[in-house]
């Protein structure tokens, strides 16, 4: 079975070198794939310089449910959709793009590479959810190039928590920014235009389904962050 690993940082040209001699496929910009049966030895002389970044990941014939626990020191995603793609060259469609990916449950380990949690999504049509299926059809429409590989599992559970970490900052300094925002518009009259307002109402409708999701299906019980998008909720209802 493939392992994939994904480089958080762009690599050396030398270490480039090393992983075609080595047989190692490079499937995306920063995702290389191998069947390496002495994975852990091949990148013994390189990991080093990537160890904050690395993600190396493998397939799994059983479905994993994630378990997380922050007071255990717990981090187990479970099951994982790896989604890498390349875009034309056109801000429109990069900022299409990033939309989509603002309404996902997913986590992002580079620029163009993220993981999803491997679920069945379908009770969340109709919802500002978005799929990993709906994330590849979108970047399909646009003329863009995915690459795609479900059932995978972390090897390395310091991954996961460096993932986690990674993730809960992103969100965090997220909904800062909108709860900071409504705050300067409850201050302030003159900044209240209605397409600004009805787009903060959107991000923190969004972000209240997101924080429901992770609860829900991977046991991210976020308070503190959706006391901060209940207090933007009420805001945003008094203007």
């Amino acid at each position: 079975m493939p392992f994939y690993i994904v480089w958080g940082k762009p690599l050396r040209s030398r270490d480039v070198t090393y992983l075609f001699s080595k047989g190692y496929v490079k499937a995306h910009k920063g995702l290389w794939m191998s069947r390496s049966n002495s994975l852990k030895v091949d990148l013994e002389p390189i990991i080093g310089y990537y160890s904050d970044s690395i993600t190396i990941l493998k397939t799994s014939r059983e479905l994993q449910k994630p378990f997380i626990s922050f007071e255990g020191n717990i981090y187990n995603l479970g099951s994982l959709i790896l989604i890498a793609y390349d875009l034309p060259r056109s801000a429109c469609i990069r900022k299409a793009v990033s939309r989509v990916l603002r309404r996902s449950p997913c986590f992002k380990l580079s620029p163009s590479i993220y993981l999803f949690p491997h679920l069945k999504y379908e009770k969340y049509e109709g919802t500002l959810l978005e799929s990993p299926s709906n994330l590849i059809r979108r970047i399909i429409v646009y003329g863009g190039r995915v690459t795609c590989a479900s059932r995978l599992i972390l090897v390395y559970d310091y991954s996961a928590k460096r993932i986690i970490e990674e993730f809960l900052n992103s969100l965090d300094e997220r909904v800062k920014n909108i709860y900071n925002h409504c705050l300067t518009l409850e201050n302030d009259v003159a900044l209240k235009d209605p397409k600004l307002l009805s787009e903060l109402k959107m991000e923190v409708k969004t972000l209240k389904t997101l924080l429901k999701f992770y609860k829900s299906e991977i046991g991210l019980g976020l308070n503190d962050i959706y006391t901060k998008v209940y207090k933007a909720s009420k805001i945003l209802s008094s203007i």
